[in-house]
């Protein structure tokens, strides 16, 4: 075994992988179904009160515009959920610092909790979008870009999970999190509404607000027409997939939240 190599036990890092997704999926009501009914409310209600609203996008209706922001908010809330809530947990048995006994390189451990991360965000964000095929129809502009921006969206948010599991102790300040930081800048980074349309200072929000970027490339990808210039959005993009994994190799590399003093 070369452990030079940053992936020098694939059999590890594959059943650590599996651990994580197979933790989720055992409650698939409350992991998967809740947020997609969740997804579904907000699209019954803003939908049907809202479906005949003007949206600042020629040719684009309303109905339209919303699918995507759901299936991007979707895959945040659930890719952010999954790593954070696993580390955490750990915490709480006592059984974090096992995690210096598995016999696999950091990196691999890292990418165990982001692809597991990733892969329920992504799974929320592609049922979110087949949920809607019975409303809007089954037309995806290019769905291969589709795909990709949700597993983008996802990667970055499980990276973020990591690194806020770490770094927290408890759920309460986990949900503090979630709550008072992502969904605000979900909500303003254009899931319901065009950003540009947004008075004073908040339409202003976009330019630091990381989901914007994210929510316009899926919209993109969906209807082949987003708020902003889209090669800005898929640099910025290319930016925060990078930034979130080094923060949160380095913090799982320094032992944050893992080793014991």
């Amino acid at each position: 075994m070369n452990k030079s190599l940053i992936f020098y036990n694939r059999t590890g890092f594959i059943t650590l992988l599996t651990r994580e997704i197979h933790r989720f999926m055992k409650v698939p009501v409350q992991t998967v179904l809740a947020p997609l009914i969740s997804n579904m409310l907000y699209l019954a209600i803003f939908g049907g009160m809202l479906q005949t609203r003007q949206v600042g996008i020629d040719g684009v209706n309303y109905l339209h515009f919303l699918v995507p922001g759901l299936a991007t908010m979707g895959a945040i809330f659930a890719s952010f959920q999954n790593p954070a809530f696993s580390i955490i947990s750990q915490k709480f048995q006592n059984t974090i610092q096992d995690l210096n006994s598995y016999p696999i390189s950091n990196i691999e451990k890292i990418l165990a909790f982001v692809f597991g991360g990733m892969f329920r965000g992504v799974l929320v964000g592609l049922l979110t979008y087949a949920a809607t095929i019975f409303f809007v129809g089954y037309e995806i502009e290019y769905p291969l870009f589709f795909f990709l921006g949700l597993t983008a969206t996802s990667f970055v948010f499980a990276s973020i999970g990591l690194i806020t599991g770490l770094v927290l102790d408890n759920f309460e300040k986990m949900n503090f999190v979630l709550a008072i930081i992502i969904t605000p800048l979900t909500y303003l980074g254009g899931v319901f509404f065009e950003v540009s349309k947004l008075p004073g200072l908040l339409a202003n929000i976009k330019y630091i607000n990381p989901i914007y970027p994210l929510v316009n490339i899926t919209r993109y990808a969906y209807i082949g027409v987003c708020e902003g210039n889209i090669y800005i959005h898929v640099i910025i993009t290319a930016v925060l997939i990078s930034s979130s994994f080094l923060i949160a190799a380095y913090i799982f590399k320094k032992g944050i939240g893992i080793k014991t003093m």
